[in-house]
């Protein structure tokens, strides 16, 4: 069914076209006017607002694909703003909105090393927020920034760091359903909250130096922006949450008002704010031409298959990694590759499949500099593997080099609800995968050794590449995650840094000077080309007008497609669930 109205859709759409390019042609003109975005003030200050979790790259949306100027940014176009009006003598200064500011502990390491590559030009940077309730990230941000304002009425929630593992392993049982998965080994903690009743010692081990790691970064930051010691930091975080008037007393806060005071403060009460989506719409990029860099992104949960174009914020897909890794082949002016990678990690099988695919690029001599974003643990970090160059944030979590493998069988839960299952089965593990009954001796035998398989290969691809022998694999393998700070130290990553970083990094790669101009451009592209469409039908060219649609068709398969469904037992390398505020 879903062919059929996916091949509907591409008949009815060629039919459409073909009959209304005249029109089209005749109307371009008026449209391509009104997407125009108005040009900037002489002068002027740059307006960012983060009220969210941010996404690693701007989400790929076909309608704001025409108004680019108020599409949702993503991170590396946050960076983007900041850096390019750093440079930009029409841009004066800078206000950020952090009323709901939840990102990352590397995206806030990010924002806030762009914050202070502005602020050294000379130019101000003021943060806002009615209240910094949202977990620690937005303080620890907006104390970057020269000034920070607080509503009157607002908290400041910083208390410090809670990681949370929920067990659930109780209630599993109460409800008749049994967990049963492996793991390589020790640390590995993604099932926990399903097979465990209480803490795991090892796990409350590595999550306990995760924290000590964090916190001390944090505390450090903020009391080097601040200018405050840390141990007064680490004082006022005991007493928190704090009321407006205490995060200004105790030097947290520089002032309380509201956003219109902000504006005022930030811009003298002159000049105008130029939202960073329309600065970059109309100012553009900070690295648009020169010598050609690949920015190759893995974001989310790593998944076997194509993740689609509505999917990429929160799946991963192999094949379209893959083409990915095609696109940047076929262009020959490509001279290096910046991976940036985001993701807990996912299916083995498809990490591997990127791995090979990152191998294939320095098999065509393109250097490749790794940059971890929050999380590259696992499938994440294993698909890293090949780089050259590896670089990850202090709080990137890291590694979690392991396994886990099983199934959840509901067969008590059918005996309560007296449902039985008929079976017809030829092959003694024919019913492996079903969840409606536990491994059978000889199943949970395979798949220990499926297991211990994917662990020796994984870690031994380790130690090639990080050029670790056996025992020192082993002390930093067995399922830990790492903060990028404690990766480094123990040779799992090569440096310290983000984007910035790891484009100089590219630059030395390929021999040009640290100033030298570069064209970065982004992979995977789009799955679609709302311009190219418009624009070909408004040229009178009907056959590339119907190649731009045959993607439009495309979207449409993955809206119709929404049977995602296991077909095997959970066989992942993935990283421990947790939850970090």
């Amino acid at each position: 069914m879903r062919r059929i109205l996916v091949g509907i859709l591409a008949t009815v759409g060629v039919v459409f076209l073909i009959s209304t390019a005249g029109l089209v042609a005749g109307l371009w003109w008026a449209f391509g006017a009104f997407l125009e975005d108005a040009p900037l003030p002489d002068s002027f200050v740059l307006a960012l607002t983060i009220s969210d979790e941010i996404p690693e790259a701007s989400p790929n949306d076909p309608i704001a694909a025409l108004w680019p100027s108020e599409a949702e940014l993503g991170l590396v176009d946050m960076v983007d703003a900041i850096d390019q009006a750093a440079g930009d003598d029409r841009v004066k200064g800078l206000i950020a909105d952090l009323s709901g500011a939840a990102p990352g502990f590397a995206q806030t390491q990010e924002l806030r090393a762009a914050v202070f590559r502005f602020r050294a030009t000379g130019k101000t940077a003021v943060a806002f927020a009615d209240s910094f309730e949202s977990g620690a990230g937005g303080y620890y941000l907006a104390s970057a920034f020269d000034q920070i304002l607080m509503q009157p009425s607002g908290l400041l929630g910083l208390t410090g760091l809670s990681i949370e593992l929920p067990l659930a392993r109780e209630l599993m049982e109460k409800v008749g359903l049994l967990p049963e998965f492996e793991t390589r080994y020790e640390y590995k903690g993604a099932m926990s909250f399903l097979t465990d009743r209480e803490f795991p010692p090892a796990l409350r081990e590595n999550y306990t130096r995760i924290a000590e790691s964090l916190y001390a970064q944090m505390v450090s930051g903020i009391a080097s922006a601040r200018r405050m010691s840390g141990s007064n930091v680490s004082d006022v975080i005991d007493g928190g949450p704090l009321l407006a008037d205490e995060a200004a007393n105790n030097g947290l806060i520089d002032g309380l008002g509201y956003a219109r005071e902000a504006k005022l403060l930030a811009t003298g009460g002159s000049l105008e704010t130029v939202d960073a989506g329309q600065y970059l719409a109309t100012a553009g990029h900070p690295h648009e031409e020169g010598v050609r860099i690949a920015l190759l992104h893995l974001d989310g949960q790593i998944d076997r298959g194509d993740d689609g174009p509505l999917q990429r914020q929160h799946f991963a897909g192999s094949v379209n990694f893959d083409r990915a890794v095609d696109g940047i082949l076929e262009d020959d002016e490509v001279r290096a590759v910046i991976l940036r990678i985001s993701s807990p990690g996912g299916s083995f099988v498809a990490s591997d499949t990127m791995r090979r695919a990152v191998l294939r690029l320095r098999e065509a001599d393109l250097p490749v500099i790794a940059s971890f974003g929050d999380m590259a643990a696992s499938g994440g970090y294993y698909a890293a593997l090949p780089a050259t160059h590896v670089l990850a944030h202090p709080g990137t979590l890291t590694g979690s080099i392991g396994a886990v493998g099983g199934k959840v069988s509901g067969a008590g839960l059918l005996d309560e609800l007296d449902v039985a299952i008929g079976r017809v089965e030829i092959g003694d593990n024919a019913g492996i995968y079903s969840v409606t009954r536990p491994f059978t001796q000889s199943q949970s035998l395979r798949m220990k050794r499926i297991l211990d398989s994917i662990y020796d290969d994984f870690a031994s691809k380790v130690g090639a590449a990080r050029n670790l022998n056996q025992d020192e694999v082993d002390a930093v393998a067995r399922g830990r995650v790492w903060t990028g700070e404690d990766a480094r130290r123990v040779g799992l990553v090569d440096g310290l840094g983000g984007y910035s970083e790891a484009l100089q990094l590219a630059r030395q790669a390929i021999g040009i000077a640290p100033d030298a101009p570069v064209e970065r451009v982004r992979f995977p592209r789009d799955g679609y080309d709302t311009e190219a469409l418009l624009g070909a039908l408004a040229d009178g060219d009907i056959t590339s007008a119907i190649l731009s649609l045959g993607e439009v068709a495309r979207m449409a398969a993955v809206i119709l497609d929404t049977q995602r469904l296991a077909t095997g037992p959970l066989i992942q390398a993935e990283a421990p669930y947790m939850r970090v505020r």
